[in-house]
Parts: C-alpha cells; structure tokens; sequence
C-alpha cells in the first residue's frame, strides 16, 4: 500500500493531529467552551466535520488532547527541577508554570468548570507534584492535600485573578467603592484605592504562593 493511501484524513490538507489541538485551544480561548464544536472547529480549519472526526472520535477526546498539550508545555517547563532539589523550589516552579499557562488559555479554566482534568497530560502535572512532596517527606494523604490546595489555589486565581480587563475593572471597583454611603461602609470607602488595587496587580499570585508553601511542612 502506498505511502499516500495511509495517509489520514486530510493529511494533504496540511492537517495532523498537532495543528486540531491547537485550532482548538484557539477556538477555545476565542469564543468559549460553550460555543465550541467539532463544526465550529472544522470550519476554523477549513476542512469538514469528519475530516475532525477521522483524528478524533469524540468532541470529549479532543478536548482531553487540549488538556494534554498544556500538560506537556509545563511538563518540558519544569523538566529541569522536578528530579531533585529542595521539594518547594520544584512545586513553586509547577504551579507558576500551571498558572503561566492557565493566564495564556483561559478556555482551559473554563473546561475546568465544566469536567475534571483526568487525562494523561494534565496527571502528569499531579505525578510530578505528588512525587516532591513525597521526596519531601509528606505522606500519602498529606501529598494528596497539599497538592489539592495548590491546585485550587491556581485555579481559582487564574479565574478570579488580574487578567486583560484587569485595569478597567480596577477603576470601576474603586468608583463602585466610593459610591457606597460613608456611614455604612467607612472601611470601604476609605480604602477603595487600596482595596482595588489587588484587581491588577499581577504580582498578587506570586506572592500568594510563597505564603501557602512556607506554611507548609511536613514535619507538621
């Protein structure tokens, strides 16, 4: 059989399974999960819906590759620490790494919302995680808890956190502050400024970080 005749689908096309993912992941972060679909997508691609069908059986199994992928980028990101060393230098370097990621894709944390991250590449985020804070000498339980509280916390943050809006939603925070009646709300009122300023400040996850990891030990 020839080379050409075992191609897949759409090979010629110039597509591969590499370039659906990451048409995806655009797609994703583009419009949203809700709005996403294999059409929507083939469209995107220029090609037809079973084409996308031909490398991926289900709208499931794609956006599990999705997840994959960014597994993989954090994976090669923190390749360098995970081996050895300290055990919180490696989990800082992960969960910066998760949140890096998480910032530039936000269809991810919406995906989040919707089905937990079981896949292959997102648990290998958790393998590598699981393993420093075993090195360190945490255990079994323990790992699994400190994990779970660094995973929620980055989460959350990249939800909730300082992202493209963050200025403007800055200054209406500090104008919704002002407006609210003084003998109500003094604090508030007071410290609108203050209070709205943790909207933009992109160093607030860092900082946060550090807090949760040097409250941990495992001799504690």
């Amino acid at each position: 059989m020839s080379t050409e005749s075992q191609a897949a689908p759409g090979s010629r096309l110039g597509l591969s399974r590499e370039r659906i993912v990451e048409g995806a992941l655009e797609l994703l972060d583009r419009d949203g999960l809700d709005a996403f679909s294999m059409r929507r997508l083939a469209e995107e691609l220029s090609v037809g819906t079973m084409t996308v069908y031909g490398y991926f059986r289900s709208k499931d199994e794609l956006l599990d590759a999705v997840v994959d992928l960014g597994g993989e980028r954090i994976a090669e990101r923190v390749s360098e620490v995970e081996s050895g060393g300290s055990w919180k230098p490696r989990l800082r370097e992960l969960m910066l790494g998760v949140h890096d990621d998480l910032t530039a894709h936000p269809g991810i944390v919406e995906l989040r919302y919707k089905r937990p991250l079981l896949s292959p590449g997102a648990l290998k985020l958790t393998e590598i995680a699981m393993r420093a804070l075993r090195d360190a000498g945490f255990t079994k339980r323990e790992a699994g808890r400190v994990y779970r509280i660094l995973f929620v916390y980055t989460f959350g943050f990249c939800a909730f956190g300082p992202g493209p809006r963050s200025a403007p939603d800055r200054d209406s925070s500090i104008a919704a502050l002002r407006a609210l009646p003084a003998d109500q709300y003094p604090t508030l009122v007071d410290a609108a400024v203050e209070a709205s300023d943790s909207m933009a400040d992109q160093t607030l996850y860092e900082a946060g970080l550090d807090a949760l990891l040097d409250g941990l030990d495992p001799r504690t």
